[in-house]
């Protein structure tokens, strides 16, 4: 009677097993079935990718050989490069049995969410659109963005990337770079630079402003055209040369030919005899003295020894 009871408490329980066990069967079937369309797609989505980089990179050096019109072989090449792969796409998920008209509605209802969550990537993906075609730098320029200078290693989808002079390398957003002005010191191919230097007393002004030109004269990149001129300001106590020449549009070699220029004229004046001023940062005044009678001090001290 016992052993009965205990064969049919068994038995009930292989019975629930079965029964909640077998959604789980069922999708491992199913899982099995499906495997080899799960991993042909896999491999579709696998070589989209790899065929979209190599073929955007191609079609980016063909255009760049026959295109100068801003950065129309990039702009074009990633245009390429995703077109491949959305097409990848939606051939892996045609091959595991969604329909192009589904993966179609689904991405369209799920564009509006996504454009609210990434809208920060969007404006900045626009953005460098629009940077890409108006062609406002290149890479490899000098330009000036807000606080940050440098050499322009790339423009991305969110970010232009900019190596500054003291080697730091920047990431600064498209948005940010198209909303500010931006100062292309390569787009031409000369640039004006200001020296100024001060003369203690005006009687040495001519001597000193031919002292100047012999001195730029000298410097092999001061450029001849446009010509160098010396101008004269006057000030409280002194007279200040506004030395202006100049130069390639490279910013390193300009702040070189500035140092070169410096050492010279100084030397050369200092050979000459005339004097000029340094430029000291102002620091903070010394306390004025009190204006004492000397009986006074002298009646106070009197006073304080009694």
């Amino acid at each position: 009677m016992h052993q009965d009871a205990r064969g049919g408490i068994v038995l009930i329980h292989l019975i629930a097993l079965m029964s909640v066990s077998k959604p789980f069967v069922d999708l491992w079937n199913k899982l099995r079935d499906s495997g080899p369309r799960w991993l042909v797609a896999l491999c579709v989505v696998v070589v989209s990718y790899v065929i979209a980089r190599v073929v955007g990179k191609l079609v980016q050096k063909a255009v760049g050989r026959t295109s100068t019109q801003g950065h129309v072989d990039i702009l074009i090449g990633r245009g390429v490069s995703a077109a491949i792969m959305v097409v990848g796409v939606m051939l892996a998920l045609s091959e595991v049995g969604m329909s192009l008209s589904a993966a179609l509605a689904t991405l369209g209802l799920a564009s509006v969410g996504i454009g609210f969550a990434l809208q920060d990537i969007l404006s900045n993906l626009f953005a460098g659109v629009i940077l890409l075609v108006q062609h406002p730098f290149t890479i490899g320029d000098q330009i000036r963005i807000a606080e940050q200078e440098g050499v322009v290693e790339n423009v991305r989808v969110r970010d232009t990337q900019v190596l500054t002079y003291d080697g730091e390398r920047v990431f600064i957003p498209n948005r940010t770079v198209f909303s500010n002005p931006i100062i292309n010191y390569s787009a031409t191919p000369t640039l004006r630079r200001d020296l100024r230097i001060g003369i203690k007393y005006a009687s040495e002004v001519i001597k000193a402003r031919d002292i100047v030109s012999r001195t730029l004269k000298a410097v092999p990149a001061v450029l001849v055209q446009p010509e160098p001129v010396v101008l004269v300001e006057a000030e409280e106590d002194h007279v200040c040369l506004v030395i202006r020449f100049w130069t390639g549009h490279d910013r390193n070699r300009g702040l070189k030919t500035d140092s070169d220029i410096t050492e010279r004229l100084l030397a050369e004046l200092l050979a000459q005899g005339i004097d000029f001023l340094h430029e000291l940062p102002p620091g903070p005044a010394p306390p004025a003295p009190e204006d004492t009678d000397p009986d006074e001090g002298m009646t106070e001290a009197m006073e304080s020894l009694e």
